[in-house]
């Protein structure tokens, strides 16, 4: 694997990519950065932070750390369409830091360091992440335990949330992750019951949270209307209504509504 390869796999964008191609760093500075992320990433985060270009840095590195994870899938048997799946998260991120930033780079660089210590993978429209249950709960007559090994479930934005795709993706977890049970857990604006008021039953937001027994929700939370309207504004008047969910969203927002996530689990069978 080379970066080349790497960047044509996940569909970097073309501006970005070349950017990537043209970043000057000689190889003894490369392995001091690494390095250094293994070791301590917390640390390194907030040595990077302050220099110049630290976003367009970061998305030099994060594509070089993916590079140097692919001897992992291998030796793991990984196949190639999962790592290039997986990785396409750095195409989504930099998207996201040059529409909030104006440049190609990437500014969630806490999210990114799971994939390339391969503690998360993209499986279909899905992401899974095993995580330790931070309490106990009872969904469907199956009892779940504090520490139980469970899947954290994540929805990468780009693509429609189908009901086929997403069945889909739980069964390649269930069958990627043979060793755990197939209990997913969800934490999501996606899981807000207020949804319910403002969609249809029929929607793919509605019929993925169908899926879930919700059994907590979080009303501070500001994530739906972050990712609803890509931007929060303290007046929702603000808001734009390019689609039906914004408008939708807008009107619940301004009668008075609030919008949060909501934690939810799933006993896959």
């Amino acid at each position: 694997m080379n970066i080349r390869a790497l960047c044509e796999g996940i569909k970097l964008e073309p501006a970005a990519r070349q950017q990537v191609y043209e970043f000057q760093m000689e190889e003894e500075e490369y392995l001091v950065y690494k390095q250094h992320f293994y070791f301590d990433r917390f640390s390194f985060f907030e040595s990077v932070k302050p220099s110049v270009g630290y976003r367009k840095l970061l998305l030099y590195l994060f594509v070089r750390f993916a590079v140097d994870a692919y001897e992992e899938y291998r030796i793991r048997n990984i196949e190639d369409e999962i790592y290039y799946d997986t990785f396409s998260d750095i195409q989504i991120w930099c998207m996201q830091c040059q529409r909030d930033y104006g440049e190609y780079g990437i500014e969630e660089y806490n999210w990114l360091q799971e994939h390339v210590q391969l503690r998360l993978f993209r499986l279909g429209r899905m992401q899974f992440q095993p995580f330790a249950m931070d309490r106990d709960l009872v969904v469907d007559g199956c009892k779940i335990f504090t520490n139980q090994i469970v899947l954290n479930v994540h929805i990468p934005a780009g693509e429609p949330l189908s009901v086929q795709g997403v069945e889909e993706s739980f069964q390649l977890a269930s069958a990627f992750f043979r060793g755990i049970s197939p209990v997913f857990i969800c934490h999501s604006w996606l899981l807000d019951p207020e949804l319910k008021e403002i969609l249809n039953p029929e929607s793919n937001i509605i019929q993925f949270q169908s899926q879930f027994n919700i059994y907590e929700v979080d009303k501070s939370s500001k994530e739906a209307e972050e990712r609803i309207f890509n931007k929060l504004n303290e007046n929702p008047q603000e808001y734009e209504e390019n689609t039906q969910l914004q408008r939708s969203a807008k009107a619940f927002l301004m009668a008075g509504g609030k919008l949060g996530s909501g934690y939810g689990i799933k006993v896959h069978k």
